[in-house]
C-alpha cells in the first residue's frame, strides 16, 4: 500500500506565530480571563488565536474565516481535534461578545503586561500617541457605554466615520497599553486620562517605580502636567510654537553665541541628521520645566517649502518694485529723495540686500510734432529710483537654521536613576517616538487591518483590541529576531539584500513558500512533512527563536 498525500498546506510563517503565541502563555491567560463555556465546542483562546493568525497573514472579513480554516493546518496551528465548521461567523460573534462582557480592555491590558514580564522588557520610558481608523456601516448598540463610532476629522482633516486607537509602548514598538476609543476624542483629553490608567495598570503589576511619558505637543497642557506628577511620571513633549515660554526660549537661543550651544552630534548610525542643543529653564502653570532648544541639520520638509515660497515671492515683489520706479521718473530731486526715504522705510526684505538710490538722467525733452531743422532739441533732467537687488545668502542660511529649531519641554530631572539626563539624552528619548508612529502604519495597513465588517460597536471594539494584540505579537517577533541579527552577521533577505534590522514583514517573506504535506501512511497513521527542506536562513531564524522544524511537522 502506497503513502497517500491527504493535504498540502501553505503554512509560510503562521506556524512561527502560533508557536510564539504558545510560548508567551497567552492561551492559558485568555482562558483564565474569559472562562470556557461548557456548551461551546471551542475556547475563546482558540477564536482569538485564529483571528490573530488571520490578521497577520493578510486579513479577511470574519465571515470568511470558516472557509479559511479549511485551508490551513488547523490542528497544528490551534490545537488538535478542532473542526473548521466550529469557527462559523455565529460562533466567532459569540466569542467576540464574550470577550466584550469580560471587559476586553482589561483582558488585553493583562496580556500586554504579561508579555512585558515574559520578555523581561524595561518599564521606564514609554512613547504615547493616538491615531484614527475609518469604519463603515450603521452600527447599532443597546448599551450606552459602548464604543461611540462617530464622525470626526482625521489626521488629513477629512470628515469621516471613525474610531480612535491610543498606544503607549517602548522603543521597540511593543505596546504596554492600548485602547480603542471614541472617534472624535481629542488628544488633549486623551493624554491626562490615559496617564491615570497606565498608573493604575503599573500598580496592578505591582510596579510603583518612576517612569517617563513621551508624547507629542498635544500633551503640553496644564491637566497633562498635573496628571503626570500624580502618576509618578515625568513628561517629555514638544513645545507648541504658539506657547509663550517656547517663543521666549527660541528668542533667547537666537542671541546665544556658538560656544553656548553643544557640539554637533548625531543619533543615527549613518546618514542621520546632525543636532545642536541649548537648554534653559522656566515654569508652566506652576510646574518647573526644562526647555531644550534643538537645532537640526535636516530641515522639516514643510517648513523648507514654506521658506522657499517666501523667498521666491519676495524676489518677484522686488523685481516688480524695481520695474515700477523705473517707469515713473521724477522731475524734482526733492520728490525723488522723499520717495526714496519712503521706499527704504517700507522695504524690509528677509532674504535679499537692496541698495536704493536716486539716479539723475538727462534726456531730450519730448515735444509734439517734428522738430525744426537746425534747432537744438531741448533737454530735461529727471530723477529715477534705482534698486540694486542681491540675494542675501547669509540671511537665507540663518532663516533655515531658525526654521530647523524646535523646543522640547520636559520635567525629567538632570539626574535620574543614576543616569545623566542631559539635553542629548532627552532628545534621544523623544526621537524614539517614531516607534509608536510606526505602529500606526501597521494599524492602517490594509494587509493586516482591512475594513471591519461587524454589526455592533461592542464587536468593533473587541476587534480593535485584537488588532492591538496582533501588533504586540508582531513586534515581539521582530524584536526577538533582531537580537541575533548583527551588522557582522546580517540576514540575507529576499533578492539577496543584507538586512541588519529586518522588519517583521521582511522576515515573513523568507517563509512565504514553506509548505506542509499531510501524508497518510500504509498503517493509517497521519504524518506531516515539509514540502522541501528549510533553507539556511530559515533554519537560522528558527534556531535564534528557540524553535526548529518541529513547529511544522
Amino acid at each position: 500500500m502506497d503513502v497517500q498525500i491527504c493535504e498540502i498546506y501553505d503554512s509560510s510563517y503562521l506556524n512561527i506565530i502560533s508557536a510564539l503565541f504558545q510560548d508567551l502563555d497567552l492561551p492559558q491567560l485568555i482562558d483564565r480571563l474569559v472562562p470556557v463555556d461548557p456548551q461551546c465546542q471551542t475556547r475563546t483562546s482558540d477564536a482569538v488565536k485564529l483571528i490573530l493568525l488571520d490578521i497577520l497573514s493578510g486579513r479577511q472579513a470574519l465571515v470568511h474565516l470558516e472557509r479559511w480554516a479549511h485551508e490551513i493546518d488547523l490542528s497544528k496551528l490551534i490545537r488538535p481535534g478542532l473542526k473548521p465548521s466550529w469557527f462559523n461567523d455565529d460562533a466567532l460573534a459569540r466569542h467576540l461578545d464574550r470577550l466584550y462582557e469580560a471587559d476586553i480592555h482589561k483582558v488585553i491590558s493583562t496580556c500586554l503586561i504579561h508579555i512585558y514580564r515574559k520578555e523581561g522588557l524595561p518599564l521606564q520610558a514609554f512613547h504615547a500617541d493616538t491615531t484614527d481608523k475609518t469604519v463603515y456601516g450603521a452600527y447599532e448598540s443597546v448599551s450606552s457605554e459602548a464604543l461611540r463610532i462617530t464622525h470626526g476629522y482625521n489626521r488629513h482633516h477629512r470628515w469621516q466615520k471613525q474610531i480612535g486607537f491610543g498606544l503607549i509602548g517602548n522603543e521597540d514598538g511593543i505596546p504596554f497599553y492600548g485602547d480603542v476609543h471614541d472617534g472624535n476624542l481629542p488628544d488633549k483629553t486623551w493624554n491626562p486620562e490615559v496617564l491615570s490608567r497606565v498608573h493604575e495598570q503599573l500598580k496592578q503589576a505591582k510596579i510603583e517605580d518612576e517612569w517617563i511619558y513621551v508624547a507629542d505637543s498635544a500633551a503640553m497642557t496644564k491637566d497633562t502636567l498635573a496628571q503626570t506628577k500624580a502618576a509618578n511620571a515625568f513628561l517629555i513633549t514638544r513645545g507648541p510654537s504658539s506657547l509663550r515660554i517656547v517663543k521666549a526660549a527660541l528668542a533667547e537661543a537666537d542671541v546665544q553665541p556658538d560656544p553656548a550651544w553643544s557640539d554637533s552630534f548625531s543619533l543615527a548610525e549613518k546618514n542621520g541628521a546632525a543636532y545642536r542643543v541649548w537648554e534653559t529653564a522656566s515654569t508652566y502653570e506652576g510646574h518647573p520645566v526644562r526647555l531644550i532648544v534643538v537645532e537640526s541639520s535636516a530641515l522639516d520638509q514643510r517648513k523648507g517649502k514654506t521658506l522657499e515660497k517666501e523667498r521666491v515671492k519676495e524676489a518677484e515683489l522686488l523685481r516688480e518694485e524695481q520695474a515700477r520706479w523705473e517707469r515713473h521718473p521724477f522731475s524734482c530731486r526733492e520728490d525723488a529723495e522723499q520717495a526714496l526715504a519712503s521706499l527704504k522705510a517700507s522695504l524690509r526684505p528677509r532674504f535679499h540686500r537692496v541698495k536704493a538710490a536716486v539716479e539723475e538722467i538727462v534726456r531730450p525733452k519730448k515735444r509734439r510734432g517734428r522738430p525744426k531743422k537746425g534747432v537744438e532739441p531741448e533737454v530735461e533732467t529727471l530723477y529715477l529710483l534705482r534698486l540694486d537687488v542681491e540675494f542675501h545668502q547669509q540671511a537665507w542660511e540663518q532663516a533655515r537654521r531658525k526654521a530647523s529649531r524646535f523646543v522640547l519641554v520636559t520635567t525629567v530631572p538632570k539626574e535620574w536613576k543614576g543616569r545623566t539626563m542631559d539635553a542629548r539624552e532627552i532628545l534621544k528619548l523623544y526621537k524614539g517616538q517614531i516607534s509608536v508612529e510606526m505602529n500606526f502604519s501597521f494599524l492602517k495597513d490594509p494587509f493586516f487591518t482591512d475594513e471591519i465588517y461587524v454589526k455592533k460597536p461592542e464587536r468593533v471594539a473587541v476587534l480593535g483590541y485584537l488588532f492591538l494584540l496582533a501588533l504586540a505579537i508582531y513586534r515581539v517577533f521582530q524584536r526577538r529576531v533582531r537580537q541575533f541579527i548583527t551588522p557582522e552577521r546580517p540576514l540575507k533577505g529576499a533578492g539577496g539584500r543584507k538586512l541588519t534590522r529586518p522588519t517583521g514583514q521582511a522576515i515573513f517573506q523568507l517563509f512565504e513558500y514553506v509548505k506542509v504535506v499531510l501524508l497518510k501512511l500504509p498503517d493509517g497513521r497521519i504524518q506531516r512533512a515539509l514540502g522541501k527542506p528549510l533553507t539556511y536562513e530559515q533554519r537560522r531564524i528558527l534556531q535564534g527563536l528557540g524553535m526548529d522544524e518541529s513547529i511544522y511537522v
